[in-house]
């Protein structure tokens, strides 16, 4: 049985099996939500998570969140 280890820091950042997911609410997520294969999607409170690779532009995203002021940590 593969042993899933999920972590969530504390800016929402998951990590699953070593993969990166970015937290979006419900009004912010990308418009091509709807294209995204589900089994990269994870809902989780009230924050739907998407795998980075699944997101067009994720460099963008991450360069605003690194820049965020509430963001003390760095994704890269």
């Amino acid at each position: 049985m593969k042993n899933n280890k999920l972590k969530l820091n504390k800016i929402n950042i998951l990590k699953l099996n070593n993969n990166k997911y970015i937290p979006f609410q419900i009004h912010n997520i990308p418009k091509y939500y709807n294209k995204i294969n589900p089994i990269n999607i994870i809902k989780l409170n009230s924050l739907i998570y998407i795998n980075i690779n699944s997101i067009k532009n994720y460099k963008n995203i991450i360069d605003l969140l690194n820049s965020s002021k509430l963001n003390k940590y760095s994704l890269k």
